[in-house]
């Protein structure tokens, strides 16, 4: 699941029964977390092994890379990482990236 809106209905109150209080000194330190990547003002944010951190925009361009395929229309690239990697990125970010790794290619 990436996001809440994949949640079904019927699933809410499962989700609910593992509902835990966030302590002041969590609250705390997610805070301080968070400012200091507002700090760096990247383009992305990433979870990297259970942590938040700063990533440049072509973080994912090495994945993407690997999906192009001569004659291979973009929406069936962008409709398998949709799929297949639950990034959390929307599709035209993908499209964009697609398209800028396709024109740096020439």
């Amino acid at each position: 699941m990436s996001d809440l809106s994949e949640v079904l209905p019927a699933d809410i109150a499962h989700y609910l029964q593992l509902a835990q209080d966030v302590s002041e000194d969590e609250q705390r330190a997610h805070s301080y977390e968070w400012q200091a990547l507002v700090v760096e003002n990247a383009p992305l944010r990433v979870n990297l092994n259970g942590h938040l951190v700063s990533a440049p925009e072509d973080f994912y361009d090495s994945l993407l890379e690997r999906q192009i395929q001569p004659g291979r229309p973009i929406v069936q690239i962008i409709g398998e990482m949709l799929m297949r990697y639950s990034l959390g990125l929307p599709d035209w970010w993908y499209r964009a990236r697609l398209q800028h790794i396709l024109s740096t290619r020439g």
